[in-house]
């Protein structure tokens, strides 16, 4: 087997799509197809079942992906290692996140892991949806507070994420707001109109009051609940690390402070290939020794 025709088909195998793998190889769509033709004849046996637009393995192209997967993360290891026998060599991660928790939290609490390691540069990728861009390879792990049951994935946990019901104290005032029914006549924030962004909310509080969120405003970023919430539009839900500040200072209130909403786990999702890598394994070692409360997080 050529390892050129591997390759091709190991990318084309993350990412089912022939145009996507020859825009990530650098080549033609054309060239992609020629290479698992040849790849195929050469072993035999179909590799890849089309189905329209639709791309998938067949069994003998499962056990492949899986063989591949070894051979190219061990070269990928390879190349690692060797490049600290350069001078001045500088190796790179991939870490993705989601947003709110990348843009305020990662990013503040990355720069002592940078300090004690001068070869190591790190690209964000700051996304909702993360699983994808870690299947493809586009990035080397993510955190994310969903549940991945990629095959051959290791999973770390960080820590929980509390949830906190904000409004500014204008408003709460204004509205008069005492009890869950009074939720029934104000505007709900919302990352979306189906309150999945509430859930935890919701599950917190009596069965026959869960039907008292009904306007609902959606704001698709958790920034814009929070400035909605200041600028009096309504009551919004968020991760109580994205508004201490506000807290602490009275900007916002939580209008239901005896409520305790459920709470969503932090994990770091990563390949087991990609784990054996000294510079992941320094990584997911440094963020799993932060302390939650330096950021704010039980």
């Amino acid at each position: 087997m050529d390892l050129y025709h591997l390759k091709t088909f190991f990318t084309l195998a993350k990412v089912k799509n022939f145009t996507k793998a020859a825009g990530l190889l650098f080549v033609t769509q054309s060239a992609v197809s020629h290479a698992i033709k040849r790849l195929e004849t050469s072993v035999d046996t179909p590799l890849i079942q089309r189905k329209g637009k639709t791309l998938a393995l067949t069994d003998a192209g499962l056990t492949l992906f899986e063989s591949c997967e070894r051979i190219f993360y061990e070269i990928e290891r390879a190349d690692q290692d060797i490049a600290r026998f350069k001078q001045e060599a500088r190796v790179r991660i991939r870490i993705g996140s989601t947003v709110e928790f990348g843009t305020s939290i990662l990013i503040n609490h990355i720069k002592a892991f940078l300090d004690a390691h001068p070869d190591i540069l790190l690209d964000f990728f700051f996304s909702h949806h993360l699983e994808t861009a870690l299947v493809q390879d586009e990035v080397d792990l993510i955190i994310d507070c969903k549940d991945h049951l990629i095959p051959n994935l290791a999973k770390i946990y960080l820590f929980q994420e509390q949830y906190v019901t904000i409004a500014s104290p204008a408003f709460v005032r204004e509205n008069r707001i005492r009890s869950l029914e009074d939720l029934e006549r104000i505007n709900i924030l919302s990352n979306g109109k189906h309150l999945e962004w509430w859930q935890n909310f919701i599950s917190a509080i009596p069965e026959k009051k869960r039907t008292c969120l009904k306007n609902v405003i959606q704001i698709n970023h958790i920034r814009g609940i929070i400035n909605g919430a200041i600028a009096g539009l309504g009551i919004g839900f968020v991760p109580k690390y994205t508004v201490l500040r506000e807290l602490e200072e009275a900007i916002l209130i939580d209008p239901f402070p005896r409520i305790k909403p459920g709470a969503d786990h932090f994990n770091i999702f990563i390949k087991q290939e990609k784990l054996a890598f000294k510079k992941h394994k320094a990584l997911v070692d440094y963020l799993s020794l932060l302390k939650p409360s330096e950021f704010g997080v039980d």
